[in-house]
């Protein structure tokens, strides 16, 4: 059975050999310079997990198929993630939703939650399809689940400057500092290599 691991997001910029700090004069791919404008989510500082629907069946994975997941997290998991409301919203393809689990005892997360979480960022139907924002936030509500918080469509400057700065997290009370933002496009799309245009900002990678 088909696992579906995400991918590595690229930070979006190349980094210092020395310091290895990121270098905001030089982007990684130069395709991104020709995106005007992105949709920013807050970057959540938790563990990948993969909600997989396939062959009317419901698993949950890590970040890799060997990843372990937090035993009170997968209870979270069973107790929130509907098979009945997956196989309304999909009854005819395999889907893939990918969150974060996060929350008291996964990273540093007890200021964003007392208990552990699942929040949605992305969504692969078919094996191939990625769905825009908007139709993330779409199946994410039919299935009754969070989703990151959107934090706005800006220029790639304007995000920069905002992570640089650093900024409360949307989660919470906002008594934690976001880990930064990522960015994807309007409507999913690729480079010349077929890797999908999204970037991530840390505001670790502009400390001092």
């Amino acid at each position: 059975m088909e696992t579906y691991p995400y991918g590595k997001i690229e930070t979006l910029y190349e980094r210092d050999l020395e310091t290895f700090k990121v270098d905001p004069s030089k982007l990684k791919n130069r395709t991104y310079s020709l995106i005007k404008s992105w949709s920013f989510t807050e970057k959540v500082d938790g563990t990948n997990i993969r909600v997989i629907w396939q062959d009317g069946n419901l698993s949950f994975g890590g970040k890799t198929d060997n990843a372990q997941i937090h035993g009170d997290l997968i209870k979270h998991l069973y107790e929130t993630v509907s098979p009945i409301r997956l196989a309304e919203v999909f009854p005819d393809t395999t889907a893939v939703i990918y969150g974060e689990g996060y929350g008291a005892g996964i990273q540093k997360g007890g200021l964003y939650s007392p208990t552990k979480k699942f929040i949605v960022f992305d969504v692969l139907v078919g094996g191939r399809w990625w769905l825009s924002w908007e139709n993330t936030c779409d199946v994410a509500e039919k299935l009754g689940l969070d989703v990151v918080p959107f934090i706005g469509e800006m220029s790639l400057e304007t995000a920069t400057s905002m992570v640089r700065v650093g900024f409360a997290s949307r989660l919470g009370e906002g008594q934690m500092r976001a880990e930064g933002l990522v960015g994807r496009t309007a409507e999913p799309l690729f480079d010349k290599k077929g890797a999908r245009l999204i970037v991530k900002l840390k505001t670790k990678d502009f400390a001092r």
